[in-house]
């Protein structure tokens, strides 16, 4: 009987083989395009699960234990005033009493049972204690009995110094600290509420698993979908496939984003029910609080329509909880009587003839799902109504910033979905090429591990000055608004230096092993930022950083210019660039995002892990172009590196007007303004740390989509300095921005106009530089490796020099300094008007 074997044919050596291993190849690079899109899937539905989780837990705590703060704070006026009174806090009758029921209401907003614990121990059996503290740090009262008598321990002796008045975090216990006042406002004793994380977390669980069984359905929708669609689409025959490239991409994308949509969509209903709950329990709690101070009144037979000035008791109220609307005290018969909103005060009774007139009008429209009513009782009958109105504003706030979280995800999961992409195609072109017999490196390889590199490395750019900020201590005398700027100044100025080196390096022993170094330097500096105890050590780490941030990032351009032609150079370097701009989109909104939930420090090791598989994706995709260059090819097309040609080169009249004119006034203002200035200046006026990533993102898209754009007319130009100027332009008008706006608006206006100054500027500098004859004399790596080192001294002015116009007058400050960028520009545009006998290399 005659059959065959697919795996057999393939390995005989007959005249079937060909055509079998093309359609194993075929098969094999189908089903990968498939797991691909599958993983891409799980990366983009696991960011959103984590962003979104990690938000709501972050809501969640926040509102449950600011419920804490009204019990205690309830707590704290009740003993108050028995101290104006005349009561001693340390002979304080019925203490016990009143700390027992403070805690059976703090117990009951967890839902939960008391147990021992408490101050000084393990608090791991008990869901909240109660307990005060005297002003020689003795612990007077306490519901954990045992406690009573006993000194805090240090360490939370220092929190409560630093934190007095707080809400702090020490090992997995929470503390709320309120300091108590006696009749002379003098500091008397401390009211401290201790609880566990775990105990408030118990109250997630319901919600993690609405979540995740609203993902894993989700999800094996979108595989079901992926699958079925991608099978269909894609070409049997390995070369077909390439073709159908944008047909892929476009399922991919449309899966893959309606698949997050869904998924926020869902996740923002059930934040919007269970957020809302929470803060009806929080609201029942105030006005009870309020309720039973006025049912107080009543029983000692004041009128409901007397009570003097309640409408200001009930101001002070909203004006403390911003998430209260309004409150309303009605009669009986549900007329209002009185009512405080956060705007205005309102007093509706008026008598005459015995009866009460009010105005309808002044009444706000009661949504019955954001309203409380409570029953005002004397002696069990009724005698009017308390009510109270939650704010739609505060709720639209939180759901507005899980949309803006989300919409960033997917921006991110796009940029990754595109470098994914770029590498699957490129490994089908690689198979296409083994299929014919033609080994060919493409430079497009280079762009996923500069994608990578620059989202580990940037991951923490949108808060160092921040950071540092929390680490600050005076050095050598130096203010504190340079010493935030010097990681910054020193991580570029190392950089330069590297990239020096790297040139050299690339030119006579190739890209790897620059490029491999400075990931490993990378990778230590970035640990040695995580670990950095104080902001000496944390400067020197940034040095670290930038030194081999200079090394990978010269040997990957080095690596582009080696494999592409005269003709794609621009285009070849645009797209590394747009790699490199994706990268460091999604590591400044990515690192932002989780700096908001997990703190600064820990993003450092995230950024270290993220550089360890560009390793693993060099070794993997890459080392076909791992060799040193052939001896004779170095010789022959390298010249020596000597002295006269540098100087030749440094002392060209070109030459110098591109980096004293463009180069150097382009680094400052963007480094300053992007590293520097628009993190401190987002920050002080009250913006999250995720806007500031967004913010920051508006740069890095306009690298991305308008570059690759405007390279193609660089190419085809033979007036490249013209572009140069109007990027320059374009810069200086972003300065110019802040004469007439100022706060967000501003920012992201000045940052928009940056992106596109930088995309005229960054690699149309770069391909001028190129054309120029020096630079063929001198070799392409040694010249850019100079030309960009000169560029790094501006990016280690940039942070100096916005440190003192934030010391100063901002936005005149800034103003000034788009002036005198624009004054360049003209200064460039003239000079190299005048400068007609430029010598050119012209493409063969």
């Amino acid at each position: 009987m005659f059959y065959f074997n697919l795996d057999q044919a393939v390995r005989e050596n007959s005249p079937i083989q060909k055509p079998f291993r093309r359609i194993k190849n075929s098969i094999s690079v189908k089903h990968r395009l498939i797991l691909s899109a599958v993983f891409l899937l799980v990366i983009a539905l696991g960011f959103n699960l984590f962003f979104n989780s990690s938000f709501f837990d972050k809501i969640y705590l926040e509102s449950l234990i600011s419920q804490y703060r009204v019990i205690g704070e309830d707590l704290q006026n009740k003993l108050e005033i028995s101290l104006h009174l005349g009561a001693n806090i340390r002979k304080f009758i019925g203490i016990n009493q009143i700390l027992e029921k403070t805690k059976q209401q703090l117990n009951k907003v967890t839902d939960g049972a008391s147990a021992p614990g408490g101050i000084g121990t393990s608090v791991s059996e008990s869901n909240a204690i109660v307990a005060i503290v005297g002003t020689d740090n003795t612990i007077l009262y306490s519901t954990c009995k045992k406690n009573v008598g006993i000194i805090l321990p240090k360490n939370l002796l220092i929190d409560l110094k630093k934190n007095g008045g707080k809400d702090y975090r020490l090992n997995k216990d929470h503390y709320i600290n309120l300091p108590v006042k006696g009749i002379n406002k003098e500091y008397v004793a401390n009211i401290i509420l201790t609880f566990r994380e775990k105990i408030i977390r118990k109250n997630f669980n319901v919600i993690h698993k609405q979540c995740l069984g609203t993902i894993i359905v989700i999800f094996f929708c979108g595989i079901t979908i992926l699958t079925l669609l991608l099978h269909f689409t894609i070409p049997r025959k390995l070369q077909d496939i390439r073709s159908s490239k944008t047909r892929t991409f476009l399922i991919i994308f449309l899966v893959i984003g309606l698949a997050q949509i869904i998924f926020t969509y869902l996740n923002m209903i059930s934040f919007r029910d269970n957020y809302l709950e929470i803060s009806r329990k929080k609201t029942e709690i105030i006005i009870s609080n309020l309720k039973d101070d006025i049912e107080s009144l009543l029983s000692k037979g004041v009128c409901l329509d007397h009570l003097s000035r309640i409408e200001v008791l009930m101001g002070k109220i909203l004006a403390t909880y911003s998430e209260l609307k309004d409150i309303t005290i009605s009669n009986k018969k549900g007329q209002p009587l009185y009512m405080a909103t956060q705007h205005a005060l309102v007093d509706f009774h008026q008598e005459k003839n015995g009866t009460i007139k009010y105005e309808p009008a002044n009444v706000p429209i009661i949504d019955p799902e954001y309203h409380i009513r409570l029953n005002l009782m004397r002696k069990g009958e009724l005698k009017g109504y308390l009510s109270v109105s939650i704010s739609k504003d505060i709720l639209s706030e939180r759901l507005l910033n899980i949309v803006m979280d989300s919409l960033t995800v997917i921006v991110i999961s796009i940029l990754f979905l595109v470098e994914f992409l770029i590498l699957i195609f490129n490994f089908i072109k690689k198979q296409i090429h083994i299929t014919e017999k033609k080994i060919k490196i493409h430079y497009g390889v280079m762009r996923p591990a500069a994608f990578l590199f620059l989202f580990g490395v940037d991951i923490s750019v949108s808060f160092l000055p921040l950071h540092i900020e929390k680490l600050y201590h005076p050095i050598f005398n130096l203010s504190k608004q340079l010493i935030m700027g010097l990681p910054i100044s020193v991580e570029f100025f190392f950089a330069g230096i590297s990239i020096l080196i790297s040139g050299a390096w690339f030119d006579r022993r190739g890209w790897h092993e620059p490029f491999f170094s400075g990931l490993i330097l990378a990778i230590f500096g970035i640990l040695y930022s995580w670990m950095a105890p104080d902001a000496l050590n944390f400067i020197i780490s940034r040095g670290i950083v930038g030194f081999g941030y200079g090394l990978v990032l010269m040997a990957s351009q080095g690596f582009v210019i080696f494999y592409s032609d005269g003709k794609s150079k621009a285009q070849a370097l645009a797209s590394l660039f747009a790699g490199i701009y994706a990268g460091s989109i999604c590591g400044c909104a990515t690192g932002a995002m989780l700096a908001e939930r997990i703190g600064y420090s820990k993003v450092f090791l995230a950024g270290a892990m993220i550089l360890i598989f560009v390793i693993i994706y060099t070794l993997l995709f890459m080392r076909n172009a791992i060799q040193k260059p052939e001896f004779e090819f170095a010789e022959k097309t390298i010249p020596a590196f000597k002295t006269k040609k540098i100087i030749n080169f440094l002392s060209n009249r070109s030459v110098l007007n591109l980096i004293f004119f463009s180069s150097l006034p382009a680094s400052i203002a963007i480094v300053g303004f992007l590293n520097y200035f628009s993190p401190i200046y987002l920050n002080r006026i009250g913006m999250s740390q995720s806007t500031i990533g967004r913010v920051l993102m508006v740069y890095g898209i306009c690298l991305i989509y308008i570059a690759p754009f405007i390279s193609k007319y660089v190419d085809a130009s033979p007036k490249k300095q013209l572009y140069i100027f109007l990027g320059c332009v374009l810069g200086s008008c972003a300065f110019l921005v802040f004469y007439f706006l100022e706060g967000l608006l501003a920012a992201v206006l000045a940052i928009l106009m940056l992106g596109i100054s930088s995309s005229f500027v960054l690699v149309t500098q770069t391909t001028y530089a190129l054309k120029l004859k020096v630079t063929q004399e001198l070799g392409d790596g040694k010249a850019i490796g100079i030309f960009r080192s000169t560029s790094r001294v501006g990016q280690v002015l940039g942070p100096i020099i916005f440190s003192w116009l934030i010391a100063t007058n901002i936005n005149v400050g800034i103003t000034y300094f788009g002036i005198a960028y624009l004054l360049t520009a003209l200064l460039f545009f003239l000079f190299t008007q005048k400068d007609q006998k430029i010598a050119v290399v012209e493409d063969a």
